[in-house]
């Protein structure tokens, strides 16, 4: 009977693993190395195109760092350096998790100053996030494969919030993270990841399925640890459920935050933003301001599914439940506001184009036009200008 090639064998698997340790192949220090590398280029060439964008290049000093502190940066930065309040305007930031200010707290002890800690945070985990993603691929592909998904995932062009002082990198790193320590029976790093995962994003929550559907492809006791390990994932969300409740008296206080002024979210089916999307450009169709920006979010959308869709014989059931659930919790809220920077987070779409696109000339034009794409939108980020 033959194999479906969707789904290595675990002679396959163990071919795969093995070449790791190839004398011919690099080294993990090597492979790492490269990732590190590759994240401080990318990182450098949007400086400098952020330093042209906005004329701050002019004089190099403290300013030079403005152009990564745009739109919800300067809330994570207030909450690193001094917490969530319970009072005034500052109030407003109980709506993002608690992870990533804290890690930019804690960096803040060595490197002083928070907004190069935030920066040294992202940077630091989005080499995690490519690595475990590297990692997550090679179990099933073949180096080549990996390493197409590191690049996608680094061309993606909404991927310089991996950069900004955002939450994205801290978030992939630990969703692929988890799913890859649960992919070595790893179980008690899953769990950890998992509760990571958690606490960076609402869309955290998708690791539970998706570790789930690993934790059933046991049986008996293992099963039965798996199970216990995918229960503790969602712990990163119960404690910021717990700081909600010790601020405000009501753990569910972000939700009543969202829904005013300046998020205007609420809980809504999945299908509601989307419509809304298409009901204003049918209806407001000489509308600048509505063509500027719901055509992008609407592609996100519409690329994503296709994506899925496209590969989904070559997902896991974990990757699947991850991805489907991620994307249902993206659109649970009225609007598609952030939708292409959250697209980025569904770390499946990666697998999938790493392994359909196998022609080195689709591939490399692909990779280009990603970052052109990407260099186009952070001029505008760091202008102050809305970029998703």
């Amino acid at each position: 009977m033959t194999t479906q090639p969707t789904m290595p064998t675990k002679v396959r698997r163990r071919r795969v693993e093995r070449t790791d340790g190839d004398v011919h192949a690099p080294s993990w220090r090597v492979r790492l190395g490269t990732i590190t590398a590759m994240a401080l280029v990318i990182r450098a060439a949007l400086w400098g195109i952020g330093l042209a964008a906005t004329g701050y290049a002019v004089r190099f000093g403290p300013t030079a760092l403005l152009v990564w502190v745009r739109w919800d940066a300067p809330h994570y930065l207030h909450v690193a350096a001094t917490g969530y309040v319970g009072h005034g305007p500052n109030a407003l930031w109980i709506v993002f998790f608690p992870l990533y200010p804290a890690l930019v707290h804690v960096a803040s002890w060595v490197l002083g100053n928070v907004t190069v800690s935030a920066l040294a945070v992202s940077l630091l985990a989005s080499v995690a996030a490519a690595w475990f993603l590297y990692k997550l691929v090679s179990l099933d592909g073949d180096p080549d494969e990996a390493w197409r998904a590191v690049l996608l995932l680094f061309a993606f062009p909404t991927a310089y919030f991996m950069s900004a002082p955002y939450s994205e990198a801290v978030f992939i790193a630990s969703v692929v993270g988890a799913m890859y320590a649960a992919r070595r029976d790893k179980w008690g790093w899953a769990a950890a990841a998992g509760v990571l995962a958690t606490a960076s994003r609402i869309t955290g929550l998708a690791v539970v399925p998706a570790l789930f559907f690993e934790a059933l492809r046991a049986s008996g006791a293992e099963r039965r640890k798996r199970l216990v390990a995918t229960a503790c994932a969602p712990l990163g969300f119960v404690g910021y459920l717990a700081i909600n409740q010790s601020i405000f008296g009501n753990p569910l206080h972000f939700m009543a935050v969202e829904r005013r002024p300046p998020w205007y979210q609420k809980a809504v089916p999945p299908w509601h933003p989307v419509a809304e999307a298409v009901r204003v450009l049918a209806t407001h169709g000489r509308s600048w301001a509505q063509w500027s920006y719901l055509p992008a979010r609407l592609g996100a959308f519409v690329l994503a599914v296709a994506l899925l869709v496209w590969g989904w014989r070559r997902l896991r059931a974990s990757d699947r439940a991850f991805a489907c659930t991620a994307l249902v919790v993206s659109l649970g809220g009225a609007r598609l506001i952030s939708l292409p920077r959250y697209i980025l987070g569904l770390y499946p779409i990666f697998i999938v184009l790493a392994y359909k696109l196998r022609n080195r000339a689709v591939f490399w034009t692909i990779v280009a036009l990603g970052f052109v794409v990407q260099g186009l939108l952070f001029a505008r980020y760091a202008g102050g200008l809305w970029a998703f």
